[in-house]
């Protein structure tokens, strides 16, 4: 009985992580460049159950404790493996602006914050009042040279992150790539950190675009019935495990 309550309990305990992720990813919707979240679950070891106490007649037709016999396997409950990213590209949508811009590929803009150079999708940009490309939180935008970018009067930028004023390149926007961003540790803003940058050669800039979230809002909906369902029949199974525990104290350890 107490086991029926523990894997209740963890089926439960991962089911709250589950909601969080989805939660997560329906707040961030229309955040741009944002990647969804998953919770993945792994089970605890199984437990293996076999028979004892068994006898057998041998040849001599006396009884012997027979052979161990396996039955077969007992879960125990799941756990949250880990919470992964899906960093396919969101779709990509025309704004008109120039400062807007999204990366064609699978680069990250490279940012500098107070925490030090940190990378994201969210090309969404500004020009401060000193003339400086930043993020919506004022974080400098990077070059390849590691310097924020300033920028004075009407600019390009081509596919390749090169930024030009009246046909002068003042600046290559910093646009890296990562072996794995499985690795990639997120950070509040859309912000992501990570090690063992390296700058793209051909990051397919588009300027005067945006790329949205790869959130569907639809499929995250469906996704948080499921998870409040599975938590409610976890919490059916834990009231009944609490029902028969109740009745065994009452009547097994009853005085008659």
């Amino acid at each position: 009985m107490i086991r029926g309550l523990y894997t209740a309990g963890a089926g439960m305990m991962a089911q709250m992580a589950r909601q969080d992720a989805v939660a997560n990813n329906m707040a961030n919707v229309n955040t741009s460049g944002y990647k969804k979240q998953i919770a993945v679950t792994r089970a605890f070891p199984d437990m293996i159950i076999s028979r004892l106490g068994e006898t057998e007649k041998n040849s001599r037709n006396e009884l012997e404790p027979a052979a161990v016999e396996k039955i077969g396997g007992l879960g125990t409950g799941v756990a949250i493996d880990k919470i992964y990213s899906d960093f396919s590209r969101g779709n990509i949508t025309k704004t008109d602006n120039n400062t807007d811009m999204a990366i064609n590929s699978n680069g990250y803009f490279a940012v500098q914050t107070p925490q030090g150079e940190r990378y994201t999708r969210n090309g969404q940009f500004k020009i401060n009042s000193e003339g400086v490309l930043t993020t919506n939180q004022g974080y400098p935008v990077l070059d390849n040279s590691n310097q924020p970018i300033s920028i004075e009067g009407d600019f390009i930028v081509d596919e390749m992150g090169n930024i030009s004023v009246n046909g002068e390149v003042l600046a290559q926007l910093k646009i890296v790539s990562f072996d794995n961003p499985q690795y990639l540790e997120r950070e509040g803003d859309n912000l992501l950190n990570g090690q063992q940058a390296v700058n793209l050669e051909r990051p397919g800039l588009l300027q005067g675009y945006i790329e949205a979230s790869n959130v569907n809002a639809v499929k995250e909906m469906v996704e948080l019935i499921n998870v409040v369902r599975a938590y409610e029949s976890m919490q059916k199974v834990v009231q009944s495990e609490d029902e028969v525990t109740q009745a065994a104290i009452d009547q097994v350890g009853s005085v008659t």
